[in-house]
């Protein structure tokens, strides 16, 4: 069972969520959270969950980055792809904001003590994961039009992963949690949001993803990047005020 309806849910609920998740951490340390944002303190001190490094076995054309085992309030990040964590500083950092999102605002927590019917015990095996790759996916749901051995394929790989709006809801979680709203906005005064090489700064100093960042900044409407280009406008009235000068 769910927490919330995650397909409504907005993004400023989520922003209230981990603000609180926040404040929560800055009362129990007395010192206020800035740039980085200590992820890993407040999902251990806050949430109660832990973490580990564990093989994770994935399903051809998959990769999984880390899991959420409820049960044992764990974080399993996959061993497997620790060189991909070393490539992309802030990747492992937003997993874990990801997974600690599928603890706070996706499962139903007070399901987990429920006394299970005979034959029916608790499986230790790791659930909602990321992610299996899409292309493969397309594939085999595409035989599966005409091979029926194709449905419990795709049934096998996409068995405890994220729904879109799942994924959606989690992201924005992690992406809010590691940059809340008043830090952003506090670090932009300063900041030409219209310059790449800013941007790369600024998400060095949140240690976020490149990718991670624009997000973000386009969800609070402190950059516009039109689709399909490279080109940053302070906000989308920007972009538009722009386009009726032409």
């Amino acid at each position: 069972m769910r927490r919330h309806d995650l397909t409504n849910m907005r993004t400023r609920t989520i922003d209230a969520v981990t603000a609180m998740r926040i404040r929560q951490y800055e009362q129990l340390t007395g010192e206020p959270v800035t740039f980085p944002v200590p992820v890993e303190k407040i999902v251990e001190r806050v949430l109660g969950l832990d973490f580990d490094w564990v093989d994770i076995e994935e399903q051809p054309g998959e990769q999984i980055l880390a899991g959420l085992i409820p049960e044992e309030r764990r974080i399993v990040l996959n061993s497997r792809h620790l060189d991909l964590f070393q490539q992309k500083p802030g990747l492992e950092r937003s997993t874990i904001g990801h997974e600690a999102g599928h603890w706070d605002i996706d499962i139903d927590r007070t399901s987990l003590h429920h006394p299970r019917l005979p034959g029916f015990e608790m499986q230790t095996s790791v659930v909602r994961r990321q992610a299996a790759d899409r292309h493969v996916l397309v594939e085999v749901l595409n035989r599966a039009a005409y091979d029926e051995r194709y449905f419990e394929l795709y049934r096998e790989l996409t068995a405890g992963q994220d729904s879109p709006e799942v994924r959606s809801a989690v992201d924005r979680y992690q992406s809010s949690l590691l940059m809340p709203d008043w830090l952003i906005r506090a670090a932009v005064k300063d900041v030409d949001v219209t310059s790449w090489p800013a941007l790369y700064e600024l998400a060095e100093r949140a240690q976020v993803t490149i990718s991670n960042l624009v997000v973000r900044l386009q969800r609070l409407d402190v950059i516009y990047v039109p689709e399909g280009t490279k080109d940053l406008y302070a906000g989308r009235d920007a972009f538009l005020g722009q386009k009726h000068l032409f």
